[in-house]
């Protein structure tokens, strides 16, 4: 069994359980609820760091990702919390599904 309070500091998140149930009866047998404590700002070692600034959704904030989407002829892409679509910055005008 691993170390949670190790996987804790390297990931940045915390269950209230370490097994999930495998089924939906055992889910309902649960009497604790299912959650996860994330720390979103935490600084992890093999991050990424891309060369460009992110690029914000003007409703609510939130910040293109892959689950976002994408209108590649409109040149939009919808966020996936609001739901609103967003243009491009004019720096995306090369924006294609091959790239």
């Amino acid at each position: 069994m691993a170390d949670f309070s190790e996987l804790e500091a390297r990931e940045g998140v915390r269950l209230s359980w370490n097994v999930w149930p495998n089924t939906k009866l055992e889910a309902t047998k649960c009497v604790l609820p299912f959650a996860a404590l994330v720390t979103p700002c935490k600084k992890l070692q093999d991050s990424p760091v891309v060369p460009y600034q992110p690029v914000p959704c003007r409703s609510c904030g939130a910040v293109l990702n892959p689950f976002a989407r994408v209108d590649f002829p409109g040149k939009l892409w919808v966020c996936p919390f609001c739901y609103t679509r967003n243009q491009f910055p004019p720096h995306y005008n090369a924006i294609s599904e091959s790239n």
